[in-house]
């Protein structure tokens, strides 16, 4: 076997232990791989015993889906699994389907047997063990009838998550987060939030949503990487199992964040204009400096005029420029403790090899003073740690909009403070994020803005009727994101005969 290369090593997600199927389909090939190539190993225990709360089967199970899923979407995607016992905590909350170190032993079986390849981890690299399914098993998933879309995530999978972060054995926070066990009694609105989330997450799995033009739904994205602390390029897939989404509080406390993390389109940034939902176009709108905003309504203080990011030229460039260090700098000075960690955070967050990325500190300093001057009034929330406190609001007007919309059976994408919706539903969208607004914050109005502007068919017809001489313009020169390329098209086929 030819070795991986370190970049195919990265090329890799962890391990999905809430990969689930209840089609008869997927259980009766799981049963005749079981039968084949495990039955003898793993024979029925007839004595009595302390055995896993998930049998070998279920865990093998999973396994199996989970490594085919990866297959289907991307051939050359590897499954990052930890081999240590610590990393495998039945009774977890956040372990819905209990399983447990027995799956390391199915893990070397299957190698044994030549059903899967393996890279074994390091912690000099900090790289989990690393499995891919062999040649033979890949011979197996040609065969089989089982489609991507039979394969879905476990229905009591967590979706109310309390982080918190690491510890070394100084008790030093290590920056790097955990998920905190609690109990549905530490906060009242626990039950009421996951009901809402699981029902949203259902509306999300019988919805389609994709990008038209994309041939192969996987979108490359840059993204600044903490740990290597330089920009990486990823693949995201725009697939049925990247929607599922959860509500994360931060910090051990559920007071702070509350945002809903998850689905491809949080993922993605220049794509996220072209997708279709439910094969309709869509449109995305924003509040306007939400977290500046926010800042000024906690004060009693009258919504901001004009635009928040501008001010006078400093440097020698451009003023867009100029309003987008700005505008990144200003959720950098909410969310840093102090303004050495802004300084840091701005200049990480730059392009390399980009002008701002050369700014000297005494530099950063000139756009902080200008920008604190202008907002002077709200500059006690400025390197004060007060992100994560608006984070909390902002993830409770976004709770609102979500469930006003999940009950109409609608789908609404959130990005934490912009919702995506389709072009027929913008308008009510700005009522309910109006709405949203005013109840949270008592009043309070905040501007809402769209990424694209859209055109009414009706500037096509004369007295109602469609004027086809000026349709074929329209056509050739139609935006991306109203294009459907076959693979799109097969792909909104194959969802919609899989719905009924």
């Amino acid at each position: 076997m030819k070795a991986k290369t370190n970049d195919q090593l990265e090329h890799s997600r962890p391990l999905d232990v809430h990969k689930w199927s209840d089609y008869p389909e997927v259980n009766l090939w799981v049963n005749k791989l079981w039968k084949v190539y495990l039955d003898s190993e793993y024979p029925e225990a007839t004595t009595a015993g302390k055995r896993p709360k998930a049998s070998i089967k279920q865990q093998f199970k999973v396994l199996l889906l989970d490594l085919y899923v990866a297959w289907l979407e991307d051939p050359e995607l590897l499954i990052g699994v930890s081999l240590t016992k610590s990393s495998y905590k039945p009774n977890s909350r956040y372990n819905a389907l209990h399983i447990s170190y027995v799956i390391v032993g199915i893990i070397h079986y299957l190698n044994s047997i030549d059903l899967i390849r393996l890279h074994r981890g390091a912690e000099s690299t900090r790289r989990t063990t690393r499995i891919w399914p062999s040649e033979k098993l890949i011979e197996l998933f040609k065969v089989s009838e089982v489609t991507n879309l039979m394969i879905d995530i476990h229905k009591d999978k967590e979706v109310i998550i309390l982080n918190g972060a690491r510890t070394n054995e100084e008790g030093e926070t290590t920056g790097v987060v955990k998920e905190l066990e609690y109990k549905d009694e530490d906060y009242d609105q626990i039950p009421r939030m996951r009901q809402e989330v699981k029902k949203y997450n259902e509306l999300l799995r019988t919805s389609f949503i994709d990008i038209g033009d994309l041939k192969k739904p996987v979108v490359e994205q840059e993204y600044w990487d903490r740990s290597k602390r330089r920009m990486v390029t990823r693949q995201v897939h725009i697939s049925h199992h990247n929607k599922f989404v959860r509500r994360v509080f931060y910090r051990g406390d559920w007071k702070l964040g509350g945002r809903f993390h998850g689905g491809f389109w949080q993922q993605i940034k220049e794509k996220r204009k072209n997708i279709l939902i439910n094969d309709h176009r869509s449109v995305e709108l924003d509040f306007s400096g939400l977290h500046i905003n926010l800042a000024y309504a906690l004060e009693g203080l009258k919504p901001l005029q004009g635009d928040p990011y501008s001010v006078d030229l400093l440097f020698d460039t451009t003023q867009q420029q100029q309003r987008e260090w700005m505008k990144g700098l200003s959720l950098m000075l909410i969310n840093a403790k102090d303004e050495k960690k802004a300084i840091q955070a701005f200049r990480s967050a730059q392009p390399t090899g980009s002008e701002a990325k050369r700014f000297t500190n005494r530099e950063v300093k000139q756009l902080i003073g200008t920008f604190t001057e202008k907002h002077q009034k709200i500059s006690k929330y400025f390197c004060s740690d007060s992100g994560v406190v608006f984070m909390n609001i902002d993830g409770a007007i976004t709770a609102k909009v979500i469930k006003h919309f999940t009950d109409l059976k609608e789908p609404i994408l959130s990005v934490h403070d912009s919702y995506i919706c389709r072009e027929g539903v913008k308008d009510n969208l700005i009522e309910v994020m109006n709405e949203a607004i005013t109840e949270t914050l008592g009043g309070y109005v905040i501007g809402i803005k769209a990424n694209k502007e859209l055109e009414d068919i009706a500037s096509r017809t004369v007295e109602g009727v469609l004027d086809l001489s000026k349709m074929k313009d329209l056509y050739l020169n139609r935006p991306e994101d109203t294009k459907r390329c076959e693979e799109y098209e097969n792909r909104w086929e194959q969802h919609k005969e899989w719905l009924h």
